[in-house]
């Protein structure tokens, strides 16, 4: 009794995390016989009969990989601008307020416009237009959390630099990089799973046969009628977002802000 105690213990974020993905289950199970309609939404048992199928189909990991790699070069672009243009703003003020608006209008504009727009100027290059979507959304995330690095260190640090020559590079790779990098860090895993939401939303929306990805399949599925695939790659969705939300977590835990 004491061991199943020290392990509930041990465990319980774990096991409250594992109840909760149960009732998420059961919660579709009893949606799926309330609307007691296999070809519209599937039961579980049809949920994971279409997900067997659907990987045993190249066309499964080439749009996955297609979407990944899409994503993360986007991911990529917007780390190398964020740290640019962040370290900029943090030592010029007057360049922050310039570029505060062009920040805030990349934050509010809905992303479907932005979808919408960037398939008129890029419809014979959709790809292109797909990562420059994603990059539009996750931009603002990354540069805002190095200003919020470079705003956080303490004034009397950044007085001793003043001293010692401010914008040196010696006082920006000792103190300034070490101070805001971890804040970098923090918006780069915050932006991941949010970047391979906009990339599949993109695909979706521009519904092309042009752009191959996560996005063109479940649109595929879903101009086909085949609920239940489709179904079963939202649910392939989910688990690589579990998946990668593991690893940001472990990441995070290694970032001490």
């Amino acid at each position: 009794m004491k061991g199943i105690k020290s392990f509930i213990k041990k465990n319980k974020r774990f096991l409250i995390e594992l109840l909760g993905i149960f009732f998420l289950f059961a919660v579709y199970e009893l949606v799926a016989l309330f609307i007691h309609d296999n070809l519209i939404f599937p039961d579980l048992n049809h949920l994971f009969s279409a997900l067997i199928d659907t990987l045993k189909v190249e066309s499964t990991y080439s749009a996955f990989g297609y979407s990944l790699i899409r994503t993360f070069v986007a991911i990529i672009f917007s780390f190398v601008f964020a740290f640019i243009l962040g370290t900029i703003a943090g030592y010029f003020k007057s360049f922050r307020y310039f570029i505060t608006p062009l920040v805030n209008l990349m934050k509010l504009v809905p992303t479907p416009c932005i979808v919408f727009i960037i398939f008129l100027l890029f419809f014979n290059e959709l790809e292109v237009g797909s990562f420059i979507v994603t990059f539009i959304v996750i931009f603002p995330i990354m540069y805002e959390s190095f200003i919020a690095g470079h705003d956080n260190i303490p004034d009397s640090i950044k007085m001793s630099l003043r001293l010692e020559g401010y914008y040196k590079s010696k006082s920006f790779f000792k103190v300034i990089l070490p101070e805001t990098f971890p804040f970098l860090l923090l918006g780069l895993t915050n932006s991941v799973a949010l970047g391979i939401k906009v990339s599949i939303m993109s695909e979706i929306l521009l519904g092309s046969p042009r752009i191959w990805g996560i996005g063109r399949l479940i649109y595929v599925f879903r101009i086909n009628s085949d609920y239940a695939k489709m179904f079963a790659i939202i649910f392939l969705v989910v688990i690589v977002f579990l998946i990668i939300d593991f690893i940001m977590t472990l990441i995070k835990k290694l970032i001490k802000i």
